[in-house]
């Protein structure tokens, strides 16, 4: 099941992303979240290998969730937010590609699709 989540950040960021595939081509295409220098947030298929950005083909993208775009969660139990197979992101923490602070916010899934 594929879920699509909301990224805010408080400078005014606020962007969209897909999580996970549809149980017709999950095999295949499966996305999360990822970093590209040059068009900031992205969808990337993580089923794809190498990485590569959607946009400019760069395989310089570096997934939320681990550092150094993703600081370690809080708390004592800490749930990811967005989760897809092994790959994992939380709710605060992450790299703004607006404002280039660790402060935008992965929201809970808005839509989900299978």
């Amino acid at each position: 099941m594929g879920s699509l989540h909301n990224a805010n950040c408080s400078c005014g960021y606020k962007s969209f992303v897909s999580v996970g595939g549809n149980r017709a081509t999950f095999m295949t295409e499966s996305n999360f979240p990822f970093y590209c220098e040059e068009d900031g947030l992205v969808t990337v298929n993580f089923r794809d290998e190498p990485f590569k950005c959607p946009h400019c083909k760069s395989t310089d993208v570096k997934q939320y969730g681990l550092a150094p775009i993703s600081l370690p969660p809080a708390g004592e139990h800490p749930w990811p937010t967005l989760q897809a197979w092994d790959f994992k992101a939380y709710r605060e923490g992450n790299l703004c590609p607006q404002c280039k602070k660790m402060t935008l916010v992965f929201g809970g899934s808005e839509i989900l699709f299978d």
